[in-house]
């Protein structure tokens, strides 16, 4: 088949390590037959699986332990019996600069279609509703209750990426240098959002209000560093736009995005075993040692391992971690999100001549109506309320049902057209999943400046991947680059 040009960098890399292994080690191919794995790969999100296809494809046994009763780590596609549409619960849009993605769904016969919603509604479909009011995104730049200067981009329209809105000409990062921000350089912006933005005017209301509410990463403009914000921006703004600019698509699976690390899965030679708790990783001279909650025992000359530092940091290591690696396995934070996803009973829009999605300030969060039936692309097949930050560690305190019901309940008293049009289908919390215990990484004030580059070393034969240890890119490509970089450093040891 052939691929598209922007997939030429992943195929050289793997084009490159197969070459070597084959000059450095003729017979190589041939033990890949049988016997006892040379790697065990732990997770079976994007990242492990990435990292266990690129040791397959030069000839290595692989063996993969994942903790959950399923593949995809938090990449995971409602049921369709659950919730109508089977809408994402982890990972949505997948860009077209996901070159790993797309090359793995081409490669394992994944069809991929255009994005299906989760947040960003279509425009003309959302309102915002913020200190009891409901305000059109139209009249919302000239509101009352706007607190942006009307001077500045900032504010005219209200977004989970608020903190991203700033001119170019304030991003210190080189141009199409995505590595810069490890670099050590820039702790002037390895500063938390709220003292950058409080340094360039804004109030704090304003920054309350557009970073601190729906915010996409980290829990308030506080504990969230610039930095981060920057290295995102630097990346988008390089691939999107100028003359060699990507295409601006966002695509998902036909199936749902989990139906792509299920073909990862699927086309492994080697294990995925699923509910394997990993109770202790030990390594030494020889190799190393996995142990299971259960007392399961597993053996290979090397690990991958992308469990989450959230997760990681209950693990018994040895040797343990020291200095900064230490400090970054158990300091990095991810970001909290709680899902409740209903069904509509009634067409409450319809019923108030208002738009069916709302950006509010309460605890149901960004409340999306969702279009995910191709046969039927006008109707709103389930709604989603997404919340992050403080508000989703606050519903975390109530029982799962108890705190949908409360969104519910809310959702009645803020828009009354809501009440008895909405069945409560699923509700599920990130940060109360053992094997996440959050959405995805972000980094704190300083943390990038002080442990990014060493957070991700190997310890003795332990290779670390996932999306927490990418250094260019985030979320689903983020897992894969990281899983590939892991898989070629452990095929440079066994060579």
């Amino acid at each position: 088949m052939s691929k598209p040009s922007h997939f030429s960098r992943r195929d050289a890399l793997k084009g490159l390590s197969a070459a070597a292994l084959i000059a450095s080690a003729p017979g190589r191919f041939a033990q890949a037959q049988g016997g006892p794995p040379d790697v065990l790969v732990l997770g079976a999100g994007l990242a492990g699986l990435n990292a266990a296809l690129n040791l397959e494809d030069v000839g290595f046994r692989v063996q993969v332990l994942e903790g959950n009763d399923r593949v995809g780590g938090r990449l995971f596609t409602a049921a369709e019996n659950e919730v109508p549409g089977h809408p994402e619960m982890g990972g949505s849009g997948i860009g077209s600069h996901y070159a790993r993605i797309l090359y793995v769904a081409e490669r394992f016969g994944v069809e991929m279609r255009d994005s299906r919603p989760r947040t960003e509604p279509r425009k003309g479909e959302l309102m915002y509703h913020l200190r009891g009011q409901p305000i059109a995104v139209d009249e919302w730049a000239t509101h009352q209750l706007n607190p942006f200067s009307t001077k500045s981009n900032r504010g005219k329209k209200l977004s989970s990426f608020q903190f991203l809105v700033y001119p170019e000409d304030e991003n210190p990062l080189p141009r199409h240098n995505f590595e810069a921000w490890q670099s050590g350089k820039y702790g002037d912006v390895d500063i938390s959002v709220f003292d950058y933005l409080s340094r360039k005017g804004l109030s704090g209301e304003a920054i309350k209000l557009g970073c601190g509410t729906n915010m996409s990463y980290g829990t308030s403009p506080h504990d969230l560093s610039m930095l981060m914000g920057f290295q995102s921006s630097n990346l988008i703004n390089s691939l999107y736009r100028g003359d060699n600019a990507l295409p601006a698509r966002s695509m998902a699976s036909a199936g749902g995005n989990q139906r792509i690390p299920e073909a990862m899965a699927g086309g492994l030679g080697g294990d995925v075993l699923l509910n394997q708790h990993v109770r202790s990783i030990e390594s030494d001279g020889k190799g190393v040692r996995v142990t299971t909650i259960e007392g399961r025992v597993f053996r290979a000359k090397f690990c991958v391992c992308t469990l989450p530092f959230s997760a990681l940091r209950h693990v018994h290591i040895a040797p343990a971690f020291e200095g900064l690696q230490a400090e970054a396995v158990h300091q990095l934070e991810y970001t909290p999100v709680f899902q409740a996803h209903f069904v509509p009973l009634k067409p409450y829009w319809e019923i108030d001549g208002l738009p069916p999605s709302m950006w509010t300030d309460r605890i149901c969060g960004r409340f999306m109506a969702l279009k995910n039936d191709p046969s039927e692309p006008e109707r709103i097949t389930s709604c989603l309320s997404f919340v992050n930050g403080q508000m989703a560690r606050y519903l975390d305190r109530f029982a799962p049902e108890k705190a949908g019901r409360m969104i519910e309940s809310l959702l009645a008293e803020i828009r009354p057209s809501t009440k008895g049009a909405l069945r409560l289908a699923k509700v599920y919390s990130w940060n109360r999943t053992p094997f996440a215990g959050g959405a995805y990484a972000y980094w704190q004030p300083g943390q990038a400046t002080r442990f990014a580059k060493t957070m991700r070393e190997p310890l003795a034969r332990i290779h670390f991947a996932g999306e927490h240890t990418a250094v260019i890119n985030r979320g689903m490509e983020g897992a894969m680059e990281s899983g590939e970089r892991a898989a070629l450093e452990v095929i440079d040891r066994l060579s």
